[in-house]
């Protein structure tokens, strides 16, 4: 079955993992074992608008946002990998 198959499950593969630069990215897919996950990355300039502070923002306020905007943020990584891409980055 293909990845982008409608009937196939869509969920969070693991938790969402700091990279350089204090992005965090969230892994997307069928499974652990999806072969093509799709990955939304959070900048923490877009953290900080959403939740009206100030940057810098932390590894700890990066990943409570993600936790606290779960489903929103599913959503728009469901939308994106419907329109044929494999990564997003919010801006």
């Amino acid at each position: 079955m293909n990845s982008n198959d409608k009937n196939e499950p869509f969920v969070q593969i693991g938790e969402p993992q700091g990279v350089l630069g204090g992005m965090l990215r969230i892994r997307y897919g069928a499974g652990p074992t999806d072969p093509l996950p799709f990955v939304l990355t959070l900048p923490p300039q877009y953290v900080a608008r959403k939740t009206g502070k100030t940057p810098p923002i932390g590894y700890a306020e990066m990943s409570k946002y993600a936790q606290e905007s779960a489903e929103q943020l599913k959503a728009t990584a469901s939308f994106e990998r419907g329109r044929g891409f494999t990564t997003h980055t919010l801006e």
